[in-house]
């Protein structure tokens, strides 16, 4: 386990004691066994603990200072936990298996909280929850992030798909950047619209058309 590992593992330790009240040494090893996975070429520890910091970067923003930290780091931990790409219940999956381990604690309001944010990232639909709002936003931050970093993520998916064959995998892909286009607003807090928004759509545009445009080779 390198210094990244370790200091991602004391973290958690200490949030799922905040949390859950019990040690997190299982807990983390059915996070791993999904995160560690060799196919994790995006959806790995190094997604979970970007969002962490992002969190990090904006927890003292006052458009945040009602909600529960806790609980968005959470939901966090787990968002991604289960990540099959022939499926679509990943997210449901990832809620149940906070559930799960959190066992008696499932019925706090902090853990509800957080199945709750969970279920909310398959659609990334808008939401009335504060947040859910700033969760949301957290995940979709790489969308409006400089563009080699940008690259560098859409080729992660690619890999992570990998066993999709190349024209089906570009008319799915670009029709899906096109929902996310079709959005009045892609960030749902307005420290990330004013942040990102701009830089996203540019983003998202620029890979549909690539899409488009077929193999370059």
């Amino acid at each position: 386990m390198d210094a990244t590992d370790a200091s991602l593992r004391a973290r958690f330790d200490a949030l799922w004691a905040r949390t859950v009240g019990t040690p997190g040494a299982a807990t983390w090893r059915a996070l791993d066994a999904g995160y560690g996975a060799a196919d994790r070429h995006y959806h790995g520890w190094p997604h979970v603990a970007a969002l962490l910091t992002g969190h990090d970067s904006v927890r003292a923003h006052p458009d945040f200072a009602d909600v529960d930290g806790n609980a968005i780091d959470l939901a966090i931990a787990f968002h991604d936990a289960v990540y099959d790409t022939a499926r679509a219940d990943n997210e449901a999956r990832s809620a149940d298996l906070l559930r799960a381990e959190a066992g008696p604690a499932s019925g706090d309001a902090r853990v509800r909280a957080a199945i709750a944010m969970i279920h909310a990232t398959a659609a990334h639909g808008p939401s009335a929850d504060p947040a859910t709002r700033l969760l949301l936003d957290l995940d979709l931050a790489v969308l409006g992030a400089p563009r080699a970093v940008y690259a560098a993520y859409a080729a992660a998916i690619r890999r992570e798909y990998a066993a999709v064959p190349e024209a089906a995998w570009r008319l799915g892909r670009a029709q899906i950047l096109d929902r996310f286009l079709a959005r009045p607003r892609l960030y749902q807090t307005d420290l990330f619209h004013d942040r990102l928004e701009a830089a996203a759509r540019a983003n998202l545009a620029a890979e549909a058309a690539r899409l488009r445009a077929g193999p370059t080779e």
